[in-house]
């Protein structure tokens, strides 16, 4: 497919000691072809000192490129007070910071007898990413990178509502401090990849916040060219866009993509 370079990552959380074999695994496993993969570390946010620790450890022993970290943790999202200290040292560490949702918290989910990804994934992210905006956890953490999966869930659809909260008194930031918070994010593209979606990002963010991702193996191959096929195919997108979304704005995340292509 013409994919020549992918970070491995798994998007959980749990105890220090399996966090740091599933840490060291990617490692090992990145390290077979360090030109082609790098990889995203996992946390165990259970446990502040050992996710700090986690945070060094993966940083200087690993050469980690980033971390991924589900929505929630144990029903805790990643606005809590109780995360700022994680939160105040991913900032020290200028670390790129993917959020990939997982179960929704709570025990009575409205589920439908669905699959979760078919949209609780989407709606949870939503959620989390909402809670750091409404907490004010990106203007206080200003050097985090933070990706989010799936197009962001309903944020590009729901931008304008998300933004003028403070009718309701839900909020203190105006419109323009909620869509500066939301506009300084960076959007995957995986499982997310139809016109409605893709105008929906175009009116919230430029194709330099705008990346291809691919959920792969959870999505076979097969719908994952399917995917950079829709890509190419939107008339709403140019050459240009396309080299953002294919490439550039990877590279302006994670150095190790200009190392593979020799800039």
């Amino acid at each position: 497919m013409g994919i020549s370079g992918a970070l491995l990552s798994l998007p959980i959380s749990g105890p220090q000691d399996v966090i740091r074999k599933i840490n060291s695994s990617l490692a090992d496993l990145y390290n077979f072809n360090p030109a082609k993969y790098g990889m995203l570390a996992s946390l165990p946010m259970a446990n502040i000192d050992a996710a700090l620790a986690e945070i060094d450890f993966a940083i200087h022993q690993l050469r980690a490129d980033g971390f991924i970290l589900p929505t929630n943790y144990q029903g805790i999202y990643l606005g809590s007070e109780s995360l700022v200290p994680v939160l105040s040292e991913l900032n020290r560490q200028n670390a790129v910071v993917l959020i990939h949702p997982t179960q929704p918290a709570g025990d009575n989910l409205p589920t439908f007898d669905r699959d979760l990804s078919v949209y609780e994934y989407p709606l949870e992210t939503t959620r989390s990413v909402m809670d750091l905006v409404y907490k004010n956890r990106l203007a206080q953490f200003p050097n985090i990178k933070w990706i989010i999966s799936h197009a962001g869930g309903a944020i590009p659809y729901l931008a304008y509502r998300l933004s003028i909260a403070a009718e309701w008194n839900g909020i203190t930031q105006t419109p323009a401090e909620i869509n500066s918070s939301l506009k300084s994010l960076y959007f995957d593209l995986a499982l997310s990849t139809s016109p409605a979606v893709f105008s929906s990002l175009q009116q919230l963010v430029t194709s330099d916040h705008i990346l291809f991702g691919t959920d792969f193996p959870l999505r076979f191959e097969q719908y994952v060219s399917g995917s950079m096929d829709e890509v190419n195919c939107f008339k709403g997108f140019t050459p240009i866009d396309k080299s953002f979304i294919f490439s550039e704005t990877a590279q302006s995340l994670f150095a190790r993509f200009n190392i593979c292509i020799g800039k």
